[in-house]
């Protein structure tokens, strides 16, 4: 089976709800782990595939893992390899999204009586 791997610079919590949040844009069928553990059916460049993304936290990081459990039938080894870059690719570019337009949000400074 096709895994790849992620090393963020994040909080498993924040690289879960990225996980999540692409799944659901996705229009994916998931089934919640308490564990971090999150088995999937996600369709990727029109291919349909299980896949299984874990989240584990390794301070002062996170590990995200994303590996194909069923690949579409007929899907090549290149297309699995592709269709498990791009979710890990998804979640890493969500959080990224995220915190650069947090950044750019300026709190109002106060105004000097």
């Amino acid at each position: 089976m096709k895994s790849v791997q992620r090393i963020l610079p994040y909080t498993k919590q924040l690289v879960l709800y990225a996980v999540y949040d692409i799944l659901d844009s996705e229009e994916s069928e998931y089934d919640k782990a308490g564990n971090g553990c999150i088995a999937a059916q996600v369709t990727v460049y029109g291919n349909r595939s299980g896949f299984v993304l874990s989240v584990s936290e390794e301070p002062p990081v996170t590990l995200l893992t994303v590996q194909m459990s069923a690949p579409c039938q007929g899907l090549s080894e290149q297309g699995e390899l592709r269709a498990v870059d791009y979710l890990a690719d998804s979640v890493e570019q969500r959080l990224e999204n995220k915190l650069e337009l947090s950044a750019r949000i300026e709190l109002p400074q106060s105004v000097p009586m």
